[in-house]
């Protein structure tokens, strides 16, 4: 009996200590700002991978790999992450042919994760060219992978979803239900000026980190707004609402969605006499 108590001790104390261990590291990356020594970074994570879409799992498939891509297509860079503490900042550059900065964003890591992907914006301005982009760990960099704009015949050929492919059954009306969608009876396209206006559509077949945008244009085709956002891992749903539209006249207007900078989408509708909009009166 005595040696089983002392064993469970034994065992007790040990995880107290690994946990202990697991804690102060973290703590320490906190404390420190993830501030890391040159060794460090560079063996806070694995291989580099440039490619055209990010799976699942979070990596890029080996028939997604390559270096080479049109202006508009977005370029992803992932890797593993798992031997950097939490809260270590992960940084990317994304630098042009001059070695011009053209964007960068800037990540923390998460207790548990292993593996972290980053993807260029709109990328339709990107004239031909060699690029690069540099990664750093904890304020340190730690590798730079080269990669080319080209002319649509130099390109490679993947299987990467479409832009006209990531966004579907595109919907308007007056109000989302549960699930993220138009609910039902909510569906309209007649909206009295201070109505809000709910755009949502499926983006099952997007990858994480595709850019969905959304342009609101008013009767002279004049832009009025605009918003971004960045599908994430598990979205199937999404949606983009206008707000309250106190100051939209009367007239007929439209939404435009676009996809890593191309127009996928334009959907069409009308600010009406109060009378004369559709029945639902949401948010009113």
């Amino acid at each position: 009996m005595k040696t089983l108590k002392w064993t469970i001790l034994c065992l007790f104390a040990v995880l107290s200590i690994a946990a202990a261990g697991c804690h102060s590291q973290d703590q320490a990356a906190a404390d420190n700002n993830g501030a890391m020594s040159p060794s460090q970074a560079k063996a806070a994570i694995g291989e580099v991978t440039v490619g055209h879409q990010v799976g699942a799992d979070g990596t890029i498939a080996g028939d997604q790999k390559g270096n080479h891509f049109t202006s508009g297509q977005p370029v992803f860079v992932s890797f593993m992450i798992g031997k950097a503490p939490a809260g270590t900042p992960v940084t990317i550059e994304w630098n042009g042919p001059n070695g011009q900065p053209l964007a960068n964003e800037q990540k923390t890591v998460s207790r548990g994760e292993s593996t972290m992907a980053f993807s260029s914006k709109d990328t339709s301005a990107w004239p031909p060219g060699d690029y690069h982009v540099d990664v750093s760990v904890g304020g340190q960099k730690v590798d730079t992978e080269r990669f080319s704009v080209v002319a649509p015949d130099q390109a490679e050929t993947t299987t990467a979803t479409k832009p006209g492919d990531a966004v579907g059954d595109v919907k308007l009306g007056h109000k989302l239900g549960a699930d993220g969608t138009i609910a039902a009876g909510e569906e309209g396209k007649k909206f009295a000026s201070g109505q809000p206006v709910y755009v949502a559509f499926r983006s099952g077949s997007a990858p994480e980190g595709t850019n969905v945008e959304i342009e609101w244009y008013g009767p002279d085709n004049q832009k009025l707004l605009s918003d971004q956002l960045q599908v994430k891992p598990g979205d199937s749903v999404m949606h983009f609402a206008s707000g309250r539209n106190t100051g939209w006249g009367i007239g007929d207007y439209h939404a435009d969605l676009l996809v890593n900078g191309q127009k996928v989408d334009t959907e069409r509708f009308s600010v009406v006499d109060e009378t004369k909009a559709d029945k639902a009166k949401a948010g009113r």
